[in-house]
């Protein structure tokens, strides 16, 4: 069991840096850009065509991939009030479980849509679907929607396994809430 936790310990860092580094540059220079577009607009009179598309796409593609960061962190979805309450009412082993459920129910969403989105990314690849402003194609920000879900899904059952080995241990007796928790 320890040389899957380091395993997957080296993956979630692995993932963590990379994304966590591109993501965070990645929203700088979408920001920089809506700046500059706003400048543009307001006090030129012009705007880039294809702008306002390449904004939306590309805040959303890097939203979808820093996701991947956030349930790294179990920071996407966090109810800190729902685990103090059960944590301070002494119910340990029902947070236990419900960390176990709640990665599982993450697991079946995201692969879900991983899995199921590779038809409409097929769709647009095959009928060259374009943005509004019908310059950008639609085929990349579906894939990376869809590289965001599948490995946010491969997170989730990784911290899934070690919910499951972390209750076989009974590591939820030692007392200490976990602030951050995807519960």
């Amino acid at each position: 069991m320890d040389g899957f936790l380091a395993l997957s310990q080296r993956i979630k860092s692995l993932i963590d840096s990379l994304l966590g580094a591109a993501a965070s540059v990645m929203m700088l220079i979408l920001t920089g850009f809506a700046l500059l577009e706003i400048v543009r607009r307001y006090l030129f009179g012009q705007a880039y065509e294809w702008g306002n598309d390449a904004l939306v796409l590309g805040m959303i593609g890097t939203v979808s991939l820093y996701f991947c960061v956030t349930q790294i962190r179990r920071s996407h979805l966090v109810m800190n009030a729902i685990v103090q309450l059960l944590h301070a009412r002494g119910f340990l082993k029902t947070i236990g479980v419900l960390k176990i459920v709640v990665s599982a129910l993450v697991v079946v969403f995201c692969l879900t849509i991983g899995v199921t989105g590779w038809s409409t990314l097929e769709y647009s690849w095959a009928r060259d679907l374009r943005s509004y402003s019908l310059i950008l194609p639609l085929a990349p920000f579906y894939l990376t929607l869809m590289i965001g879900f599948l490995l946010m899904g491969l997170l989730a059952f990784l911290q899934f396994i070690e919910d499951i080995i972390s209750f076989a241990r009974k590591e939820y007796l030692d007392g200490e809430i976990e602030l951050v928790t995807d519960v």
